[in-house]
C-alpha cells in the first residue's frame, strides 16, 4: 500500500497540518463504522465490498500509525512537530497515480449512508466526489512530480545539414560507363562494395567509379537484379572505404530526408525534402527532395545518416514526384550478393550484345529491349526514321506468351527474340509499329505479324514507356 492510498482509505489529506496520531485514530474509527458489513444485506454486493474496504482501512491505519511512530515516537502528547504535514511527503517516495485513482474510485462508488441506511450510489454524490478526487490527484501530482524537460520531437529538419553532409559524403561515388551512361552510387561496406541502379550500368562493357578523393578506378560486377533495378559493384581499395548503413526500418511518412548524387554530372549534389508516400507494397518510396538524370543509384539519407532509399526514377509531368527503392529491398539484395565473386562486364553479364550491333535501351520485368544501331534509316527532309528493335522476353513473359492463343506455341519450345519494325516522325515524336516477328529459341519463326493498313496510325508514346525510351535512343544515335 502506498502513502496516498492509505490517506484516501482514512479520508486524510497528505498536506494536512493538523495531522497527529489522534486524528489518524478518529478517522480510522469513523471509516470502520461507515463500512460496517452488518449494515448491509449479506446477499448483496455491497456486503462483500464493505468487508473488503474494512480490511483496507485496517491496513491503512496500521501503515500510517507505524510510519508516524517511526518518525516521532509514541509520546505524541508531549511533542507535536511543527511541520507535521511533511510526514507523508517523507514516506511517499513515489507517487502512483493509477493506484490513487483506483482506490479513490472504490471509495467514491460506495459513499457513507446517513441514519444507519445502506449506502446508495447517486449521480449527484458521485459527480461531486469525483471532481474532488480529480482536484486531489492534480494537487498530488504537482506536489510530488519533478518538472519535466521539454523534449523536441525526433527527426525535425535541422536548420543546417552541414554536419550530416560532412558525415555521409565520403561514401558517395560517381559512376560512368563506356555506353555513355552516368549515375551515382555509394559504398555499402568497407571492402569496396558499391550499390547502384542496374539501369545505370546496363549495356556497358566498362564501368569507371570516381570516389570523393577523385581517384578513378575500374569496377567489377558482383550481382544485379533487373526487375528490382539494383546492382552491386566492387572496386579494389588500398584501405577501408567509408560506407553507409542501410536502415533496418521503413522511414515514416513526412520524415525529413536528404538526397545525394550526381544529377547531370554535377558531383556530390545535395537536396532535401520529405517522405511523401509509399508505393508498390512499400517497395518504392515517393519523396520530394529534387533529383535529376544522374541522381539514379545515389542515396536517400535520414537524419541519422542511414540509407532509407535509392533514388531510381522521377516524373517530369508533375512537381517533386521522385521515387526510390525501399531499404528492405536494398538490404535483401545486398545480403545475397555481397559474397558472390566480382566479374568483368566483358563476359556479357550486363547486356553483352554490343558486338552484334545491338544497344540495350531498357530492361524490366518483362523484356530486355535493344535497338539495332547499324540499321537505322533517316530522311532529314521529312524527319522520318525507320529502325528495328529486338526484344528478349523474361521467363515470366515467356510463360505468358505460351498461354496466348494468338501465338499457337509449339509444345516443348520456348520463345526467343522478337523483332519489331518501326517508323517514326522524329520532329513530332510519334511512331507507327509496322511489323513483329516472334522467333523460337531454335531460330524458327513462331509468328510473323504485319499490321493492317487500317491499324497503322501515328501514336504519341507515353512518358517513360518502352516506345518513349526507344525513340529517345534513336534520337541519340542520329544526334538530333
Amino acid at each position: 500500500m502506498t502513502p496516498e492510498e492509505a490517506c484516501l482509505y482514512l479520508g486524510i489529506s497528505p498536506d494536512d497540518e493538523d495531522l497527529d496520531i489522534d486524528r489518524i485514530e478518529r478517522n480510522y474509527k469513523t471509516k470502520l463504522s461507515i463500512y460496517d458489513p452488518r449494515r448491509f444485506n449479506p446477499d448483496t454486493p455491497e456486503y462483500g465490498e464493505a468487508r473488503r474496504m474494512r480490511r483496507n482501512i485496517e491496513e491503512a491505519y496500521t501503515y500510517l500509525t507505524e510510519a508516524y511512530e517511526e518518525l516521532y515516537g509514541t509520546e505524541s502528547e508531549e511533542y507535536v512537530p511543527q511541520n507535521t504535514h511533511t510526514l507523508l511527503k517523507i514516506t511517499a517516495i513515489t507517487t502512483t497515480i493509477a493506484a490513487l485513482c483506483l482506490a479513490g474510485f472504490i471509495w467514491l462508488a460506495y459513499p457513507a449512508a446517513d441514519d444507519g441506511k445502506p449506502a446508495q450510489i447517486t449521480e449527484a454524490v458521485y459527480s461531486q466526489n469525483y471532481e474532488k478526487l480529480l482536484r486531489e490527484v492534480e494537487r498530488l501530482r504537482a506536489a510530488t512530480e519533478a518538472p519535466r524537460t521539454q523534449v523536441p520531437p525526433a527527426n525535425i529538419p535541422p536548420t543546417d545539414y552541414a554536419d550530416l553532409v560532412e558525415q555521409v559524403m565520403p561514401s558517395m561515388v560517381m559512376i560512368q560507363t563506356d555506353a555513355g551512361s552516368a549515375g551515382s552510387g555509394f559504398f555499402v561496406s568497407d571492402q569496396g562494395d558499391i550499390l547502384t541502379n542496374w539501369h545505370v550500368i546496363r549495356g556497358a562493357g566498362r564501368i569507371t567509379v570516381t570516389p570523393q578523393n577523385g581517384m578513378q578506378t575500374i569496377a567489377l560486377v558482383k550481382d544485379y537484379d533487373r526487375t528490382k533495378d539494383v546492382a552491386l559493384l566492387k572496386v579494389n581499395t588500398s584501405k577501408a572505404s567509408p560506407f553507409l548503413r542501410i536502415s533496418a526500418a521503413l522511414p515514416r511518412q513526412g520524415e525529413a530526408v536528404m538526397a545525394i548524387g550526381n544529377p547531370r554530372g554535377y558531383e556530390g549534389t545535395v537536396s532535401n525534402g520529405i517522405i511523401s508516400a509509399f508505393r508498390e507494397n512499400n517497395t518504392i518510396i515517393q519523396f520530394t527532395a529534387p533529383i535529376s538524370q544522374g541522381s539514379s543509384g545515389g542515396a536517400l539519407i535520414n537524419l541519422k545518416g542511414e540509407v532509407v532509399g535509392m533514388p531510381t526514377k522521377l516524373r517530369t509531368d508533375g512537381q517533386n514526384l521522385n521515387f526510390a527503392i525501399a531499404p528492405a529491398v536494398l538490404a535483401q539484395f545486398f545480403d545475397g550478393a555481397k559474397r558472390k565473386p566480382a566479374k568483368s562486364l566483358t563476359n556479357g553479364s550486363a547486356g553483352g550484345y554490343e558486338k552484334y550491333g545491338l544497344k540495350l535501351v531498357r530492361s524490366d520485368e518483362s523484356y530486355e529491349m535493344y535497338l539495332e544501331t547499324g540499321n537505322i534509316d533517316y530522311d532529314p527532309e521529312s524527319s522520318i526514321a525507320s529502325f528495328v528493335s529486338v526484344w528478349l522476353p523474361t521467363e515470366r513473359t515467356n510463360a505468358k506468351m505460351k498461354r496466348d492463343p494468338n501465338f499457337h506455341a509449339v509444345r516443348g519450345k520456348n520463345f526467343g527474340p522478337c523483332m519489331l519494325v518501326y517508323i517514326a516522325d522524329m520532329s513530332e515524336g510519334t511512331y507507327i509499329h509496322l511489323r513483329t516477328v516472334n522467333l523460337y529459341t531454335d531460330g524458327t519463326t513462331a509468328r510473323d505479324y504485319v499490321r493492317p493498313e487500317r491499324e497503322c496510325k501515328w501514336e504519341k508514346p507515353s512518358r517513360g514507356s518502352r516506345a518513349d525510351e526507344l525513340l529517345q535512343e534513336v534520337r541519340r544515335q542520329l544526334r538530333l
